[in-house]
C-alpha cells in the first residue's frame, strides 16, 4: 500500500506540463499550454494543460483529468502503476506502509495463487505439443481456424485426460496443494454426509479441467487469474464448458476476457466490441478487430462496464440471439447507459455467431459489415418493439413504458432529449407524452416523493423561463453548479442570512462552513441527484464530512476514482477566475467575496427547479381523466407546491 504521505508528495512534485510534455509537443498559450491530443487524431491543437490547476483537457475528444489520470490513460496502467511511474520520474522513493500480519498474509496468498496459475498456464500450453495434446487439443484449435500465432497470443492449451496430471506435476515442482485448490485448479471429493478434511488430501483431489481445451483468463495487466475449459466429448451429461470458480483472484463479474490484449486497440479505435464467448474474441482478434472482449456468458455488470469505460465510452455488442435473449441482456445494457456509455448493436445472420461470421468473411468484409449494421441500442429496441406491438394498443403502451424506463437511466439530459425525439418519431407518439412518462420514471428511479419538497427551510430558484415542452427542463445544470460550489469552497466559512423573526427589522446573520450548510440543506430534503456522478461526489462529500475529513477541490482532482476526478476537473474549468482588475483592487468583486450568497443561490436553484418540474408534472396529471377524490388530492398537492414556489421566488430575490 502506498502511504498517503507519499501520494501527496508525488502530486505536489509532479508537474503536469512536464509529464505531458514527455509525450506531447506543448506550446505556451498565456498561463496554459496547448498541443495536439495524444488520444485522438487532430490537426488543430485542442489539448490544453493547466499547470496552475494541475489538469489537462482535450476539447476535441473530451478526455481530461489530473497528472495521474494522464499517465493511466496514456500508458494504459492502473492507479498504482501510474503512481510508481511518476515516483520513478521524480526520484521519489515509495516505501510500502507497514501492514498488519493479516494484510501481508493475504498479499502473499494472492501472489502464491498468481504463481500457481502461471504454472498451470504453461503446463496446459506445453501439453499441446504432446502426442495426446496434438491429436485432441491442437487439432480442435486448428479446425476452428486458429493460427499458431493466435494460439500463442492467447496462451491456449490442453489439459490431459488424466485427472491428476496437473496436480502431480505441480506437487512435484514444489507447489502446495492448498493453493491449487484455492485457485480453482484442483477439487476435492468428499462423500455425502462426511466432513471435508481440514488439510487437503491428494488422494481425494482431482484436476478440475482434465480432458479439456484450455482458455486462460487474464487480468488487465496480463497475468493469468483463471481458466475456462471446453470438453470435446459428445456426452450430453458432461458440461460443455467448465470455468474457474470464484477465487481471491477471480471475480467473474469484474473480468472481461481479452481485455489485456484489447485495451490499447479499444483506446485507439475509441470503441469496444463486446461478444459472449472465448472463441468469439479469438476469431475477431484474428480478423484484425483487436478491440474485442467478452463478458464470458454473464449479463454485463457495472464493474465490467466501468472497466470498458476506462478506455472508451463507446461499446458495440455483436448480437446473435432472439428477442428473449435481448430482453435477458437488457439489464446489462441499461447499466451501460446509466454509466454514460454509448451502446450500439449489430445483428448477425441467424445461422452465425461472431466466431463463425468472422471465419466466413475476410477482415475487410467483416469491418464493412459491422460499420454498416451498427444501430443505436435504444433505436434498435424501439424499432423492434414497434413491430411486435402493431395492432395491440395495450401492449404498445406497455412496451413504450419499457423503452422510457431504459432512457430514464441515461445520465445526460441532452442525450435523453435526443432519444425522446427519436422515439416520438419512430413510435408516432407526441413528445410531451413521452416527456411526462420519462419524468415519472426518473422520479421512481431515484425514489423522489413529491410530498417531501416543502421543508423547514424553503428553497429558492433561478427561473429559466423555459417553454412548456422544453427538452432542457432538467435539474442537471443546478446540480452541477451546487457540486462545483461544494467541492471548491467546502472548507471555507461564509456569512449566511437567517430567517426573519417577529419583531426583527433585519434578518440575523450567521457563519457556517460551506459544506456544513449545503449538506444540512440537502439532507433535510432527502435530495437525490439526476446526474449519477454528481450523486457519487455528493455521497463522498457526506462521507468525508461525517469522518471529519477536509472537502477540498484538490482532493477530488486527485481522487483515485477516475470518473470523479475527471468530472471534478470539468467543474474546475469555470468562469469564476479572479481578474487582473480585482487583483489591482479596482473594486470588482468575485464570487469568493460573497460566498454565502453564492452558496444560497446554488442550493435554492436546485430545490426550486425540482418544485418547478413537479408543479409541471402535477398540472399535466390534473388534465387527465380523474375521479373526484384523485382530483381533490391533486389540486391540494398543487396548491402546496404553488405556495412553496412563491416563497422560493421571494427568497431568490433576496439572494440575487
Amino acid at each position: 500500500m502506498i502511504p498517503r504521505e507519499t501520494i501527496d508528495t508525488i502530486f505536489n512534485t509532479a508537474r503536469i506540463d512536464e509529464v505531458v510534455g514527455d509525450f506531447v509537443n506543448l506550446k505556451r498559450r498565456g498561463v496554459n499550454f496547448l498541443g495536439l491530443c495524444p488520444f485522438h487524431n487532430e490537426k488543430t491543437p485542442s489539448f490544453t494543460v493547466s499547470p496552475a490547476k494541475g489538469i489537462y483537457k482535450c476539447f476535441g475528444c473530451g478526455r481530461g483529468g489530473n497528472v495521474v489520470n494522464f499517465v493511466m490513460e496514456h500508458e494504459q496502467t492502473d492507479y498504482v502503476g501510474a503512481m510508481k511511474y511518476l515516483a520513478k520520474k521524480y526520484n521519489i522513493e515509495i516505501v510500502e506502509k507497514e501492514r498488519a500480519p493479516e494484510e501481508i498474509e493475504q498479499d502473499n496468498e494472492r501472489e502464491s495463487l498468481m504463481i500457481v496459475c502461471n504454472f498451470a498456464q504453461k503446463f496446459f500450453s506445453d501439453n499441446l505439443e504432446t502426442e495426446q495434446g496434438k491429436a485432441i487439443g491442437l487439432s480442435y484449435l486448428e479446425e476452428r481456424g486458429f493460427s499458431p500465432e493466435t494460439i500463442q497470443k492467447f496462451q491456449l492449451g490442453y489439459a490431459p485426460e488424466s485427472y491428476k496430471a496437473l496436480m502431480n506435476a505441480a506437487l512435484h515442482a514444489g507447489y502446495k496443494l492448498k493453493y491449487l485448490i484455492q485457485a480453482g485448479l484442483v477439487s476435492m471429493r468428499v462423500k455425502e454426509g462426511e466432513e471435508a478434511p481440514k488439510e487437503p488430501v491428494p488422494e481425494l483431489s482431482y484436476d478440475r479441467f482434465a480432458g479439456r481445451v484450455i482458455f486462460p483468463i487474464h487480468n488487465v495487466s496480463g497475468r493469468v487469474i483463471a481458466f475456462g475449459g471446453r470438453t470435446l466429448k459428445k456426452d450430453k451429461n458432461v458440461a460443455k464448458y467448465v470455468n474457474s470458480p470464484e477465487t481471491p483472484l477471480y471475480h467473474k463479474s469484474n473480468v472481461l476476457y481479452g481485455i489485456n490484449l484489447a485495451r490499447r486497440a479499444i483506446t485507439a479505435e475509441d470503441n469496444c466490441f463486446l461478444v459472449e464467448g472465448y472463441a468469439d474474441v479469438i476469431s475477431m482478434h484474428q480478423s484484425g478487430l483487436e478491440n474485442t472482449v467478452a463478458s464470458s456468458g454473464t449479463s454485463l455488470t457495472i464493474e465490467q462496464v466501468r472497466l470498458i469505460r476506462r478506455y472508451t465510452p463507446n461499446v458495440t455488442i455483436l448480437y446473435d440471439g432472439d428477442e428473449a435473449g435481448l430482453k435477458a441482456s437488457e439489464r446489462g445494457l441499461t447499466i451501460a447507459l446509466k454509466e454514460g456509455m454509448n451502446v450500439k448493436l449489430v445483428t448477425l445472420p441467424p445461422e452465425d455467431d461472431p466466431d463463425t461470421f468472422a471465419r466466413k468473411h475476410s477482415p475487410e468484409e467483416l469491418k464493412r459489415y459491422l460499420k454498416a449494421n451498427a444501430v443505436d441500442f435504444i433505436v434498435f429496441r424501439t424499432r423492434t418493439l414497434a413491430k411486435l406491438s402493431e395492432g395491440d394498443p395495450v401492449k404498445r403502451a406497455e412496451l413504450i413504458r419499457d423503452i422510457i424506463n431504459v432512457i430514464a437511466h441515461i445520465p445526460e439530459m441532452i442525450t435523453r432529449s435526443l432519444y425522446i425525439r427519436e422515439c416520438s418519431r419512430l413510435l408516432h407518439v407526441e413528445e410531451p407524452v413521452l416527456w411526462n412518462e420519462l419524468r415519472k420514471s426518473r422520479r421512481k428511479l431515484f425514489d423522489e416523493a413529491p410530498s417531501t419538497v416543502v421543508t423547514q427551510r424553503p428553497a429558492q430558484s433561478i427561473q429559466q423561463n423555459l417553454p412548456e415542452n422544453s427538452d432542457a427542463f432538467s435539474c442537471e445544470p443546478q446540480e452541477k453548479e451546487l457540486i462545483r460550489v461544494l467541492v471548491k469552497y467546502g472548507e471555507e466559512e461564509a456569512t449566511f442570512i437567517g430567517e426573519l423573526e417577529p419583531g426583527q427589522e433585519e434578518p440575523p446573520l450567521f457563519k457556517m462552513k460551506i459544506a456544513d450548510y449545503i449538506i444540512q440543506h440537502l439532507k433535510a430534503d432527502n435530495v437525490n441527484f439526476e446526474n449519477m456522478l454528481c450523486q457519487r461526489i455528493y455521497n463522498e462529500c457526506c462521507r468525508m464530512f461525517e469522518q471529519g475529513e477536509k472537502i477540498t477541490e484538490d482532493s477530488f482532482l486527485r481522487h483515485g476514482d477516475e470518473d470523479m476526478s475527471t468530472f471534478s476537473m470539468s467543474l474546475a474549468n469555470d468562469n469564476y477566475v479572479e481578474s487582473d482588475w480585482s487583483k489591482r483592487s479596482i473594486g470588482i468583486k468575485t464570487e469568493r467575496d460573497h460566498l454565502g450568497l453564492t452558496t444560497e443561490k446554488a442550493v435554492y436553484a436546485l430545490k426550486s427547479r425540482r418544485v418547478e418540474i413537479m408543479t409541471r408534472d402535477i398540472s399535466e396529471q390534473i388534465r387527465q381523466p380523474l375521479n373526484d377524490e384523485e382530483l381533490g388530492n391533486m389540486i391540494e398537492h398543487k396548491r402546496r407546491l404553488d405556495s412553496a414556489r412563491l416563497m422560493l421566488k421571494k427568497k431568490l430575490g433576496r439572494v440575487i
